[in-house]
């Protein structure tokens, strides 16, 4: 333990007291013999010498100190094994609720929003056919949003907002948040019905 103790106070007083003198070849030698650094040093001998010169509460605060650490040193590294394992592709799901929507009108005020929400709907009614499109009205601050249509497929919501467009000039896709038993089906064809315009048999006078 004494030996010990000589290292560790040779060491100190190399470090305090270096010169900017040329290292000769016997001062390279006892250095060899010294630890470089407090990690070289055994833990035994820097806790004496550290707590020698400790009051009687700095050294019940390293003790307390002390005892946490070990407590929580291998429990912090403890890494549940459902993070260590690789995540296979059949659990990867994909979100149902992820899609896109037609974006027909944005606006400060409610009463409009709604009123041009059910003139869509009325007009989808009479015009779209493979598809019932819902039509709905969200509010992002500052405004209230009108959005028709659930898809999946950006592709798809695309193809719908051309023919939305003949009635909304200013629709176009953005992603949201959709219901998914609203989605149409892959087969589903949408497309304008045939306007059909009755003749009236007017007979000349």
């Amino acid at each position: 333990m004494l030996k010990k103790l000589i290292y560790l106070s040779s060491f100190l007083l190399l470090v305090s007291c270096g010169t900017s003198e040329p290292a000769t070849e016997a001062d390279e030698d006892r250095a060899a013999e010294v630890p470089r650094t407090l990690l070289e040093i055994p833990d035994e001998i820097v806790e004496v010498f550290v707590a020698e010169q400790l009051s009687e509460d700095e050294k019940l605060m390293l003790d307390y100190r002390t005892s946490l650490s070990d407590q929580y040193s291998e429990e912090g590294l403890a890494i549940p094994e459902i993070f260590l394992r690789e995540v296979t592709y059949e659990e990867r799901e994909v979100d149902p609720y992820a899609g896109f929507r037609v974006q027909i009108l944005s606006t400060r005020d409610v009463a409009e929003a709604d009123s041009v929400r059910d003139n869509f709907v009325a007009w989808a009614d009479s015009v779209i056919a493979g598809y019932e499109p819902e039509a709905y009205v969200l509010f992002r601050s500052p405004n209230f949003r009108v959005r028709t249509g659930d898809f999946q497929d950006r592709d798809r919501a695309l193809e719908f907002s051309r023919l939305v467009r003949s009635k909304y000039p200013d629709a176009w896709v953005v992603h949201d948040r959709i219901e998914p038993e609203s989605v149409p089906a892959d087969t589903a064809d949408i497309y304008f019905r045939e306007v059909v315009i009755p003749v009236l048999d007017i007979e000349p006078e």
